[in-house]
């Protein structure tokens, strides 16, 4: 309950401020039955997700990789769409930050935190599967964004990170036409 208190404190005295994360460039090559997905995603922390971070509450970002094709009516159909989860996390007795890629399974530790979000925002060909021989349509195009997963947080700080700015980081989509 009192971390409970302390967080909501530290929310309530958060002020939107220079924070949030942005996609900068992506790409998609085919590479046999699978798309390598090589992206620069710049994440910037909000005064109270670091504090969260520091006080050891895992925080999970979650990159959303899809392939859609404009059609007429409200929103394009999404051909394929894969959600790769990365999870950073304080050890305050090691002093370090270690950060898990969940879908590779793999694991990196680092002294400072802009060290290991600066890794983070570096995905270097992460193969992506695809259906064998499948090609996406003419026209097709891709986009990426990442977000704060607020459903992997500790289940006591999930309502307040649904009303407060400084947890739903969200970045824009970054998109780009396919080709070949």
């Amino acid at each position: 309950m009192r971390l409970l208190l302390i967080l909501l404190g530290w929310t309530l005295t958060a002020l939107a401020g220079d924070y949030g994360f942005r996609v900068e460039r992506a790409d998609l090559v085919r590479r046999g039955d699978v798309l390598a997905l090589s992206a620069a995603i710049h994440y910037r922390f909000s005064p109270t997700l670091v504090r969260a971070l520091r006080h050891g509450v895992p925080l999970t970002l979650t990159v959303e990789v899809r392939i859609l094709r404009p059609r007429r009516g409200l929103w394009d159909e999404r051909l394929w769409q894969r959600r790769l989860n990365f999870r950073i996390q304080y050890y305050p007795l090691a002093r370090v930050y270690r950060v898990i890629d969940e879908t590779n399974h793999s694991q990196r530790s680092f002294p400072r935190l802009d060290a290991a979000l600066a890794a983070l925002g570096q995905l270097q060909e992460i193969a992506l599967p695809v259906p064998e021989g499948w090609r996406p349509p003419a026209r097709a195009y891709a986009e990426v964004s990442v977000g704060l997963n607020i459903e992997r947080l500790p289940w006591a700080l999930r309502p307040l990170a649904y009303f407060s700015p400084a947890w739903r980081l969200i970045s824009e989509s970054y998109r780009w036409p396919l080709t070949g």
